[in-house]
């Protein structure tokens, strides 16, 4: 017997039952009811065609028209009856004997892979193409105006503008390209209109998806693997596409840490991913994880697309042993390359004139030294510390380490820290400290490596000012958004909490004279 069900003899029972009746009525549940409500939303359905036909300026036409557009032999739901003795032509409706033949022939078919590659780069601009027709009019009486003007005045004009400006001047049409010759693109290939001719030429770069622009030699050469190019280590062959200047030029590119470097065709491909699929590679296919067995230096890049730009953070990570038994060679061992006399982690062309290694050794100065038993103190001195015994192995640095840093030459942004980490190879002291050295960077838009004022403020390359260079002031042109904030709202979704300083604030530029980054 069930205690909790309801007593259907008791007087509150019978009460909300009878008020139940009431409010919810079983007439709606009637095969009457149900009819016409049908009936009704089958008006409404109408009406709500028939306005939107009405809107959209569409003919309606009646629903048994495509039950009777086969003939008599189509039901009204528009499904034809065949009879077992019926002629197998019947079965088939208008047949297409050309398309038939088609289909065999492209069916698992390597040629129809390759159309269909080439029908999805077309079908990228397609809707660009749209209302050309319709703008050709317009076009005509704009030729005519041209065609009007003599040829003097054209040159005349053209000589006000720039060598690429005036190139494009002249293939925008035919009359203008008669009116002013094949001067503007033999101008192009002076020397010393070098950078004018690669921007002229990247213009073009939506347009030649299998191709890739090289700067040095200032031509479009075909890529090798299209869509399948990796970024590999330096000592490995890994060529984009073959250039007969191979021997006599090098190719632009960016020291990223010790003994790896990011060559430029590869922000062109991740850059030119805008356009098309087809025109370059994902950038997370560049993402990489590295280790030095040297120099003990593991090191981890990711990249990132913004507003068409190609952003870069590189971690880099070492274990550090603790300040009390750390010297300034060992400092210097454990930071600098002992050849060239670079840092291991990753840094931009600045780093000698700013406190960046000096806010390095301070953070290694703050590395705590592991615990030291009350016995091992009484051995050194009649004394004992508890904080030796139980350090605290949380570093936050000081005020003058614990901010991050952007070099005010070049949108670079570093972050310092010591961090704790686990050391599965060692048994005996597992928990380790590491210095954690973080560099974030805007590498540009892939257009130049001599004229992109990002790229050319990271590596310290002079813009001639004749192409608009100008001294680049990271504080005034990227503003109060930070690179690592861009870069870290986007990846992990929070921003890193230190405030942001410069790394140069004096402003002096001693490099190798001043000797005290090393």
């Amino acid at each position: 017997m069930d205690y909790n069900a309801p007593d259907l003899n008791a007087w509150p029972t019978k009460l909300v039952i009878r008020i139940g009746k009431k409010l919810r009525s079983n007439k709606q549940f009637t095969q009457e009811t149900i009819a016409s409500n049908n009936a009704l939303a089958v008006e409404r359905r109408k009406k709500r065609a028939a306005e939107y036909a009405r809107k959209n300026k569409w003919e309606r036409h009646p629903s048994d028209a495509t039950a009777n557009s086969g003939g008599n032999d189509v039901n009204e739901l528009g499904e034809r009856e065949y009879s077992l003795f019926s002629e197998a032509s019947t079965l088939v409706e208008r047949p297409d004997h050309t398309d038939m033949l088609h289909r065999l022939a492209h069916h698992d078919s390597f040629d129809s892979l390759v159309d269909r590659t080439r029908e999805d780069d077309d079908l990228k601009y397609a809707k660009a193409g749209e209302g050309i027709e319709a703008l050709r009019l317009v076009s005509l009486k704009h030729e005519q105006f041209i065609e009007s003007l003599p040829e003097d005045v054209w040159r005349r004009i053209s000589s006000f503008l720039n060598p690429t400006d005036a190139a494009r001047l002249a293939l925008s049409s035919k009359t203008l390209q008669s009116k002013l010759g094949s001067d503007p693109l033999k101008a192009l290939d002076l020397p010393e209109n070098r950078h004018y001719k690669i921007s002229f030429l990247h213009s073009m770069d939506r347009h030649h998806p299998r191709h890739l622009l090289c700067f040095p030699c200032g031509q479009y050469h075909l890529r090798l693997q299209p869509g399948k190019e990796a970024l590999k280590v330096d000592y490995i062959s890994n060529p984009v596409f073959n250039c007969f200047k191979v021997k006599t030029t090098v190719l632009p590119r960016m020291r990223l840490t010790h003994a790896r470097e990011l060559p430029y065709s590869f922000v062109q491909l991740a850059t030119r991913t805008g356009h098309s699929r087809a025109h370059g590679i994902a950038h997370e296919s560049m993402d990489r994880r590295w280790k030095h067995s040297e120099s003990g230096w593991s090191h981890r890049s990711r990249y990132m697309i913004h507003d068409n730009r190609l952003l870069m953070r590189v971690v880099s990570q070492r274990h550090v042993p603790p300040a009390r038994i750390m010297t300034e060679t060992t400092e210097r061992h454990l930071l600098y390359d002992r050849q060239e006399f670079t840092p291991y982690f990753s840094v931009c062309a600045h780093w000698k004139d700013g406190d960046l290694m000096k806010i390095a050794k301070c953070a290694l100065s703050h590395v705590p030294s592991p615990p030291e038993s009350y016995l091992s103190q009484l051995k050194k001195a009649p004394t004992v510390s508890r904080r030796l015994v139980h350090p605290c192995f949380i570093v936050r640095g000081c005020d003058w380490c614990r901010p991050a840093r952007r070099c005010p030459e070049c949108p670079t942004e570093y972050l310092v820290e010591i961090q704790m980490v686990e050391d599965s190879s060692d048994p005996v002291q597992p928990f380790k400290h590491d210095l954690v050295i973080t560099r974030w960077s805007d590498l540009g838009d892939g257009s130049s490596p001599y004229t992109s004022p990002e790229w050319a403020a990271v590596n310290g390359i002079s813009v001639p000012v004749e192409e608009g260079g100008q001294a680049f002031e990271s504080f005034a042109q990227i503003g109060r958004r930070a690179v690592s904030g861009i870069f870290e709202s986007r990846i992990s979704g929070s921003i890193p909490g230190q405030r942001m300083v410069s790394l140069n604030p004096s402003n002096k530029k001693m490099g190798e004279e001043g000797h005290g980054w090393y």
